[in-house]
C-alpha cells in the first residue's frame, strides 16, 4: 500500500482514531488530535464520517482546557457484530460481540457428523443471531482442533482460524485490562498447549506439553513420560478408567472425590514443569487456562507451593494464577481477534508504529 497517497493516509488515520477511542474511551476531538498528532480539522472530518456511518457515537460533555464543554466519543455498540466460533468434540459454541468486544449472545449447537452438517448448523445459528435486528456480520474467527479451513469459503464475510491458546490469551488480556507481558500461559484440556507474552506479541509454545518429565505413562501421541501424559484431560480420563474401571468426564474429575485425587497426584509433575519453564523462558508469572483451569482454589495453592519449592531463590516471585475467562475464553478471545484483524487492523497499525519509531 502506498501510504503517500491521500486516500490511504486518510484510511490509516481513521483506523488510528477508531483504535484510540476503543482503548482510551470517552475522548474528545481535541484529545484525539493531541494524542495522534493529527490536526483538528482532519480529526473533525474523520469523526463526522464515523458518526454518520454509525461506528462512533457522541456520549456526553466534559470540561475542556479552554473552559468550554467538549463532546466525548465512544465506539457505537449497534449495527455490526463479529463472531467467535469454538468447535470442540461433538459440540460448537458461537459468540456474537459488538464492536467493543462485549458478548451479546451465545449459541450452542451440535458439531454434526460431517463438514456439511457443521456448515448447516452454523448457518442456522448465525441466522438466529441476526434475525431479530438489522445487524451485519463483519467477520468470524474460528477456534478448533480440527481442520476447518473450508469455512473460509462459505460466507460473504471474512473468516479466520486462530490457535485456541492465542484466543485464550487475548481473552485474559481483555479481562485483566493489562498486556500481561512475560506471563506464561498453560492451557490444560485434552491436550496441553502453551504461549508466552513477549514484547507485545503472543508467542506460541506448541512443544511445552511434550516436555519430558519422567518415565512411565504414554501420551496420546505415543510419547513416553511427557507432561501431557501426566497432566492432560486424556491422561486423567485414561488413568481414571484404569484405577476405577469406568470412564470419567472432565467435570467429574474436578468434583468426584476419588477422581479428584488424579489431579492432586499430577500436581507435582505439573509444578516441576512450570518451574523449569519459568527458568528457561524467564517468565514473570504463569496462568493456567483451559478446561482444567477450574480446579479448586486449594489446588492452585498447592501448585504455587510446589513451584516455589522447585524454583531457585532468585525466582521465587513467580506466581501461578487462575484464568479469568475460564470456559468462555476461547470464544471471547476469538471475537476480539476478529475485531483486531478485520475492523481495527491492530497488526497493521503496530507495524506502522514500529516504522515511525525507526524514522525517529
Amino acid at each position: 500500500m502506498d501510504f503517500s497517497r491521500p486516500d490511504n493516509a486518510r484510511k490509516i488515520n481513521t483506523l488510528k482514531v477508531l483504535s484510540t477511542i476503543r482503548e482510551k474511551k470517552n475522548m474528545t476531538r481535541a484529545e484525539l488530535s493531541r494524542e495522534l498528532l493529527i490536526n483538528k480539522v482532519s480529526i473533525s472530518e474523520i469523526v463526522a464520517t464515523l458518526v454518520d456511518e454509525g461506528l462512533v457515537k457522541e456520549t456526553g460533555k466534559t470540561m475542556a482546557d479552554s473552559g468550554r464543554p467538549a463532546t466525548t466519543l465512544d465506539i457505537s455498540a449497534t449495527g455490526s457484530i463479529v463472531l467467535g466460533l469454538d468447535i470442540s468434540g461433538k459440540g460448537a459454541n458461537l459468540a456474537a460481540s459488538d464492536l467493543k468486544g462485549r458478548i451479546l449472545r451465545l449459541e450452542h449447537f451440535a458439531r454434526g457428523k460431517s463438514d456439511e452438517e457443521l456448515k448447516e448448523n452454523l448457518g442456522n445459528s448465525i441466522d438466529r443471531i441476526t434475525r431479530h435486528g438489522s445487524v451485519s456480520v463483519l467477520a468470524m474467527a474460528v477456534v478448533s482442533d480440527d481442520d476447518v479451513d473450508f469455512l473460509k469459503k462459505e460466507f460473504l464475510f471474512p473468516v479466520m482460524t486462530v490457535p485456541a491458546i492465542e484466543a485464550q490469551v487475548r481473552a485474559e488480556m481483555i479481562r485483566s485490562g493489562k498486556s500481561l507481558e512475560n506471563m506464561l500461559f498453560i492451557s490444560i484440556g485434552d491436550r496441553i498447549d502453551a504461549a508466552i507474552r513477549r514484547q507485545g506479541e503472543t508467542v506460541h509454545l506448541a512443544r511445552l506439553g511434550k516436555m519430558r518429565i519422567s518415565k512411565g505413562r504414554i501420551d496420546a501421541d505415543g510419547e513416553e513420560g511427557t507432561l501431557e501424559a501426566f497432566f492432560s484431560g486424556n491422561a486423567f480420563r485414561s488413568e481414571a478408567e484404569r484405577l476405577f474401571s469406568r470412564e470419567y468426564t472432565n467435570r467429574e474429575i474436578l468434583t468426584d472425590g476419588k477422581a479428584v485425587r488424579l489431579i492432586f497426584d499430577g500436581l507435582k509433575a505439573l509444578a516441576a514443569s512450570i518451574a523449569l519453564a519459568v527458568e528457561v523462558l524467564d517468565a514473570d508469572s504463569v496462568m493456567i487456562v483451559g478446561t482444567y483451569a477450574e480446579m479448586p482454589d486449594e489446588y492452585y495453592a498447592r501448585v504455587n507451593t510446589l513451584v516455589m519449592t522447585a524454583l531457585p531463590k532468585s525466582r521465587k516471585d513467580a506466581f501461578v494464577f487462575k484464568s479469568l475467562s475460564l470456559d468462555k475464553g476461547r470464544m471471547e478471545g476469538a471475537c476480539h481477534m476478529a475485531l483486531d484483524e478485520f475492523f481495527y487492523k491492530t497488526r497493521l497499525l503496530e507495524r506502522l508504529r514500529r516504522l515511525e519509531s525507526l524514522d525517529c
